[in-house]
């Protein structure tokens, strides 16, 4: 029948095992069967058949509760191994069988009817229990901590467990092999051994096992002893090669190689974990050490200081037999700094256009490597010693390159680990450039700032908090508050005109401050009130920011006073709307009654009619006050003169004495004071009470009181139309009656000369009401 391997249905495994072999899932084999091997991943599996069985894992040895169970131990992928176990299992199975007759024969059990000597007969039994403690004993090779470590526990596992008495590790580097662990030799006497000739050339060169009974029969065998008789020498990879030699002809068998084989194959592959494991560790040191120098790098405040500590952490951590920094200005790549191993003329100035490959990384922005610069059709060396060179680009600030005496002197960790250097610094070369540039921007802009003829002010902007740095001779001037007393205060809460604390509230946080902007890095320019000590002026102002940020920010307002210009631009434009009254007085207003008379008096003449003589006189008493009302609408807008506080009850009295009011009543409130200028207030009251007799009864009553703020004017007569009462105040607009439409133009241009608000109601008997605030 032919031998079953049983394989569990969660081992991943490809098996080329040839014919006269089964492989079958576990869960399909049949009772009838007869497994000679198991193949299971995990190891508190439980195997149904007692029959060997081979852990295929990921499983680390030393995690493994009870190893003894198994008859080998392969980490999962290593498919080579897992064939080699198997097939070891398969040749043992079939010698056992082979044996078996013999041994019934002779009655004695484990005994061969071989003429061979009893110690080199197979003995089934004790070549388990030796792959066993073999498998057992690489726990010991996983807990070593270091290569020679690990080369003594293996030569302890050959001694002990193999009966190997002469064994030695050999290991190919550079220009030979050599001797690193040996039981009867001394390791440091030991090399360069050629790798291409005798037993451990052609092991090595070969990549394969020999097993050897008497060296003098073999034609290339070249003992170093010649009391040499057997060797087993197998390899250990592409690292080196594991032998065992003894001085009896015949020393070892089959078993014994195969054991070499897998006691080398644990060695190699716990040697590159061990390996890697320091190069990572040495790695992870060297990046932290690296990140620990690109904090000194955050503190050099200038691109030469930089490019000098990064030399000298170039020479601590990576240790390049030499390094530079070269800065590029005016298209060449000049050394500004050069590691201490470096003679003076160790660097070059060389162009863009033609300096190797300093200028080559440097205009491709990527980072280059010459194994030997005599193959580099780019390389110049500015010295014949140097062999290969890493040339990696700092931005656009210059180049840095390390070289070495060695040819292929540099690898991936090396070009990491510079690429890594080299990115810190240059974002520390961009930071301080761009330090450098604003300092010089901001001595230019204060500079400007000292001179500059109209206010301005400097500050910094965060959480909509504006903290004034400083201020020039203009903004004292100006808005009066001397620098000492507004340096380091909130100008916001100085120059912002809110009535009161609500207001004043709303306009801090929200869109209508100009000054905020500069915390998002925007301008600004236009027309704003600011508060003085001298009161509420006009300005334009310019917001010119200098470092956005994320709600803070730096920058410059310059306030630049339009007060005055304001007010006069107001007073023409007042006085172009009183030329376009007079224009229309002038034009329809005085010409109606003018002509009234100058038909009157025509007819009076060629008729005689005395009445016509009435007629024109009372066009010309039209004409007297339409002039008198133009000489008042004359002084519409102009200052008033110096104000005073002014009962106005008195003003009342004295507006009525000035007006024909026929059958009219006043009633005043005394204790009434308002800030006025008390002619012009009795002009106000004159014509209100004339509108209200023209327009109203003759015994109609009028009325004089205070209010809030002020104080107001009412009548009983027929009152205003609500839709009328924007209008009544503008020029040539009359409520009816004989009136000719200017008396409220007057009333409105008193109280705006006051800076009184007028508005127009109902009055409590429904009449007119004029109410007036300050």
């Amino acid at each position: 029948m032919e031998p079953t391997i049983l394989v569990e249905e969660d081992v991943d495994c490809d098996l080329e095992l040839g014919g006269g072999v089964t492989v079958a899932s576990s869960s399909d084999t049949s009772e009838s069967s007869e497994p000679v091997c198991a193949i299971v991943s995990d190891p508190d599996e439980s195997v149904a058949r007692d029959v060997p069985t081979i852990l295929y894992t990921d499983i680390p040895p030393e995690d493994i509760s009870n190893p003894g169970r198994f008859a080998a131990y392969v980490r999962c992928g290593d498919g080579e191994s897992l064939q080699t176990q198997i097939r070891w299992v398969l040749s043992q199975s079939q010698q056992s069988r082979t044996n078996a007759p013999e041994q019934s024969q002779s009655g004695t059990p484990g005994q061969s009817q071989s003429n061979a000597p009893e110690s080199n007969k197979p003995q089934p039994n004790g070549e388990w229990d030796r792959i066993r403690q073999l498998y057992e004993g690489t726990t010991t090779l996983i807990a070593a901590d270091s290569v020679e470590e690990l080369y003594q526990r293996a030569l302890g596992l050959a001694g002990h467990i193999l009966d190997f008495d002469n064994s030695s590790f050999l290991v190919h580097e550079g220009d030979g092999m050599y001797l690193r662990a040996s039981d009867r030799y001394d390791v440091e006497e030991a090399g360069p051994i050629p790798a291409d000739k005798g037993i451990l050339g052609q092991t090595y060169q070969a990549r394969e096992s020999f097993l050897i009974d008497d060296v003098r029969t073999h034609p290339e065998a070249a003992p170093a002893d010649p009391a040499y008789r057997s060797v087993v020498s197998v390899p250990m990879g592409d690292i080196g090669v594991f032998q065992a030699i003894s001085n009896e002809v015949g020393a070892y068998d089959e078993t014994d190689r195969r054991l070499a084989e897998l006691l080398a194959r644990y060695v190699s592959e716990t040697r590159a974990r061990i390996i890697s494991e320091a190069e990572m560790a040495e790695r992870r040191e060297q990046i932290e050490r690296l990140h620990h120098g690109a904090t000194e790098l955050a503190t050099a405040t200038t691109l030469e200081d930089l490019f000098e500590r990064t030399v000298e952490i170039s020479d601590d951590i990576l240790e390049f037999d030499i390094s530079y920094v070269g800065r590029v200005e005016d298209d060449s790549i000049i050394p500004t700094a050069i590691s201490s191993g470096m003679p003076a003329d160790g660097a070059e100035r060389v162009s863009l256009e033609d300096g190797g490959l300093a200028a080559l990384a440097y205009t491709t922005g990527e980072t280059h490597i010459a194994d030997d610069v005599r193959d580099h059709p780019e390389a110049r060396p500015a010295k014949r010693m140097y062999r290969a060179v890493l040339s990696v680009p700092i931005g656009d600030f210059g180049v840095f390159q390390a070289a070495s005496f060695e040819a292929d002197a540099f690898g991936d960790a090396d070009v990491e680990l510079t690429e890594l250097l080299m990115a810190h610094v240059t974002v520390a070369a961009e930071h301080i450039d761009a330090e450098t540039h604003l300092r010089e921007e901001r001595d230019r802009s204060s500079a400007l700032f000292d001179h500059v003829s109209d206010a301005a002010v400097a500050y910094d902007v965060e959480n909509e908090t504006v903290s004034v740095r400083c201020v020039n001779h203009a903004f004292q001037e100006t808005f009066g508050y001397d620098a000492a007393d507004v340096v380091g205060t909130d100008l916001l809460g100085r120059v912002i005109p809110c009535e009161d604390e609500d207001e004043r509230n709303e306009c801090e946080h929200g869109d209508c401050i100009p000054e905020l902007l500069v915390a998002a890095g925007e301008s600004y320019r236009g027309e704003v009130r600011r508060r003085t000590e001298d009161g509420i002026r006009e300005f334009i102002l310019n917001v010119v920011p200098l470092s956005p940020g994320e709600e803070r920010g730096s920058g410059y307002a310059i306030y630049t006073d339009i007060t005055e210009r304001k007010k006069r631009e107001s007073e023409l434009e007042r006085q172009n709307e009183r030329l376009e009254e007079f224009a229309n007085i002038v034009s329809h207003d005085l010409r109606n009654p003018l002509s009234v008379a100058r038909g009157n008096l025509e007819l009076a003449k060629e008729t005689g009619e005395e009445d016509r003589f009435d007629t024109a006189l009372g066009a010309l008493d039209q004409m007297e006050e339409l002039i008198d009302d133009l000489l008042s609408l004359a002084r519409r807008g102009q200052l008033v003169d110096e104000t005073a506080p002014v009962e106005v009850a008195s003003a009342a009295r004295a507006a009525w004495s000035r007006t024909e009011t026929h059958d009219a009543q006043l009633t005043v409130s005394e204790g009434v004071k308002v800030e006025a200028d008390k002619d012009r207030l009795v002009e106000l009251l004159s014509n209100l009470f004339r509108n209200a007799v023209e327009h109203g009864r003759e015994d109609i009553s009028v009325t004089v009181g205070g209010l809030d703020g002020g104080f107001f004017v009412e009548d009983d007569g027929p009152g205003i139309e609500p839709e009328r009462r924007d209008e009544v105040f503008e020029p040539g607009e009359t409520t009816g009656g004989d009136g000719i439409g200017y008396g409220l133009a007057i009333v409105s241009s008193i109280a705006e000369a006051h800076g009184w608000s007028v508005i127009v109601t109902s009055g409590r008997a429904g009449g007119a009401r004029f109410e007036f605030r300050a």
